[in-house]
């Protein structure tokens, strides 16, 4: 039997599968607690406005993953769920090392995207197996969508929800990871 949907808890779960992520394959200790804070959905053009200057005051990349509830829906874009991750662009070459990135290129922003597409999949896929217990039994993912500071035409996001979660994560005391949630209920 599926747990009650409950907001809060897939904020935790995707708390713990973003510090699983960059703890155990990035090695990257978080100084102080994550934050959660629930924010108002800006729509435009009926896609969600996703800027990352708003989320640091520097530039950023971002990865995008859509959540489906089966392959029908995927196919007609009709998303139940989006992640989007943001990492302040000064830390990205580190993560990019620790996640198993070689060579001199890691000045080079198209590797850089690369490198933020595999830490969104690294976190996707554990968070999508942290969801089957909410009730999404056959969730699909999209494969990550990569950018550099803002996305400017907006984001698919489940257009019966209002609001999404910002978590942020803190390293040497300094936001410099934010993980957006935006999840409706799989039975909505």
């Amino acid at each position: 039997m599926a747990e009650q949907f409950d907001p809060q808890m897939i904020v935790t779960a995707l708390t713990n599968c973003v510090q699983d992520a960059f703890e155990k394959k990035g090695n990257v200790t978080f100084s102080k607690e994550a934050e959660n804070k629930e924010r108002t959905i800006i729509e435009y053009n009926s896609r969600m406005r996703v800027f990352g200057l708003e989320k640091f005051g520097v530039p950023c990349y971002i990865a995008v993953v859509n959540f489906y509830l089966n392959q029908q829906a995927a196919d007609g874009k009709d998303t139940c769920g989006t992640l989007v991750l943001y990492l302040e662009e000064e830390i990205v070459p580190n993560l990019a090392r620790a996640f198993g990135q070689k060579g001199p290129d890691l000045e080079d922003p198209e590797i850089l995207l690369e490198a933020c597409g595999e830490m969104a999949k690294a976190i996707t896929g554990q968070f999508k197996e942290e969801l089957r217990a909410f009730g999404y039994k056959d969730l699909i993912a999209s494969a990550p969508q990569k950018f550099k500071t803002d996305i400017a035409d907006g984001v698919e996001f489940p257009y019966s929800e209002r609001k999404y979660h910002e978590i942020s994560f803190f390293i040497q005391k300094m936001k410099k990871i934010v993980a957006v949630i935006c999840l409706a209920s799989p039975r909505a």
